[in-house]
């Protein structure tokens, strides 16, 4: 009744439920560019994934309503699918137009899944992408800019301590008195902490002057080493570098737009200083020669949405325009004028959205039944029924039985599945089962 987490897809699932995904690929392979895939409640979806995933040669991406979906997802598709190379893109955690910055930590996992987009996946590890509607909408920066900025430092090298302080500031890490979150650096005389992107544990570089002698793994939480290793990539923690040619084109796209009488704005001040402002990330468009989309990082890429994608997406429209015309608004008295990017400069807006998507195989995942001479294709997943404690325990086990014999005398004949979270909680449940007349095997 319980099952361990590790093994392939293709050996947890019963053969019934992998012809879904093969209806779905023949409806790609038949040129179909929209469609609905009708019975695919929450959890299933995470399957269904997985085998589209297994049989798709090309990008596959799916787009959720929001972060708590994203974790969820993630969750579910490293049990159902272990092999997977999961790649998660989240949206930033602050509003648009907003005067603070992305948590760094966040900001650090999309650049991080954005440098890995642009290497092969693993053969022995498909890969999937996973994002949000506010992620998609949000234009991203331009593949060059990310690639070939990863810097190696290998155990036995030469390293410049004053060097890699520069190259750590300009990749957007943040210098402070103990590393605990990604895109953090310390220093204490011979000693370098860094949290680089992507990693899940800090690394300590142990210097002798100019050579690298030691490269530890530690835990931030009890800043004890857990384990030797040879070599680290630091890649860049930030959307935006703080390298020269960046600055320049930020200081000539600031006057262009908003005026040689607007370069005593302290944002603007702080850039040509070399010293990042909060909040400055929402002038990304200035730091490039333009954006790209999160699209423009997957070839031959196939697209699917959760349920209710389509009202994320309008309300996202909304609130980025709302904000944007609130932030024209003249500034107060004392306040410091907020000069917003032109939303084109940095989002999509409904019409590229649609032309973004218009060449691509795009479906949409619903939960309910196909209704009849409705569009699509129904996979025949549905949401399980509810055993609510309205009258305490007494009352859920008959409800159980009679429907774990209702589905037994189905035909063809259905198998309950119970699963618990642990054995000891396995065997209990076991018990009361049996007490209740419900045969558990």
């Amino acid at each position: 009744m319980s099952g361990d987490r590790g093994a392939p897809v293709s050996e947890l699932v019963h053969p019934a439920i992998v012809s879904p995904a093969e209806r779905i690929a023949e409806a790609e392979r038949a040129a179909a560019t929209a469609g609905t895939i009708w019975g695919v409640p929450e959890g299933m979806d995470a399957l269904l994934l997985a085998q589209r995933r297994a049989e798709h040669t090309g990008s596959v991406l799916h787009v959720v309503r929001d972060d708590a979906r994203l974790a969820r997802l993630s969750e579910l598709l490293g049990f159902f699918a272990p092999e997977l190379e999961i790649v998660r893109i989240p949206a930033w955690d602050c509003l648009p137009y907003d005067r603070v910055s992305p948590n760094p930590a966040l900001v650090a996992e999309r650049v991080a899944g954005l440098t890995r987009l642009l290497t092969p996946p693993d053969p022995a590890h498909p890969r999937i992408v996973l994002t949000t509607i506010n992620a998609l909408v949000q234009r991203v920066p331009p593949r060059a800019a990310l690639e070939g900025t990863s810097l190696t430092v290998t155990a036995g090298a030469e390293l410049d301590a004053e060097h890699l302080v520069h190259v750590l500031a300009a990749k957007g890490y943040t210098r402070t008195d103990t590393v605990m979150e990604p895109g953090e650096f310390a220093i204490r005389g011979g000693i370098v902490d860094i949290f680089p992107s992507g990693d899940s544990e800090p690394v300590r570089l142990d210097l002798f002057g100019d050579e690298v002698e030691d490269l530890r793994r530690f835990d931030p939480a009890t800043q004890r080493s857990t384990g030797k290793v040879e070599r680290i990539e630091l890649r860049p923690v930030s959307e935006i570098a703080f390298d020269p040619d960046s600055i320049s084109r930020f200081r000539s796209a600031w006057r262009e737009h908003f005026g040689l009488d607007s370069t005593s704005d302290p944002l603007y001040v702080s850039v040509s200083e070399g010293r990042r402002h909060n909040g400055v990330e929402h002038w990304l468009a200035f730091f490039h020669d333009s954006l790209e989309t999160l699209l423009d990082y997957l070839p031959r890429v196939t697209i699917s949405f959760d349920h209710q994608s389509d009202q994320v997406l309008e309300a996202r429209f909304e609130m980025i325009a709302d904000h944007y015309e609130a932030r024209r608004a003249p500034a107060r008295d004392g306040e410091v004028p907020y000069r917003p990017l032109p939303p084109a400069l940095f989002y999509l807006d409904a019409a590229s959205w649609a032309a973004m998507l218009a060449q691509l195989p795009v479906f949409r995942f619903s939960p309910y039944a196909r209704p009849d001479g409705a569009p699509g294709i129904d996979v025949g997943g549905r949401p399980g029924p509810i055993f609510a404690r309205t009258g305490g325990h007494a009352e859920v086990f008959p409800q159980l039985a009679a429907q774990v014999s209702q589905w037994a005398g189905a035909k063809p004949p259905r198998v309950s599945l119970v699963t618990a979270w642990t054995r000891g909680s396995r065997e209990r449940l076991a018990v009361l089962l049996r007490d209740h007349r419900i045969a558990a095997q």
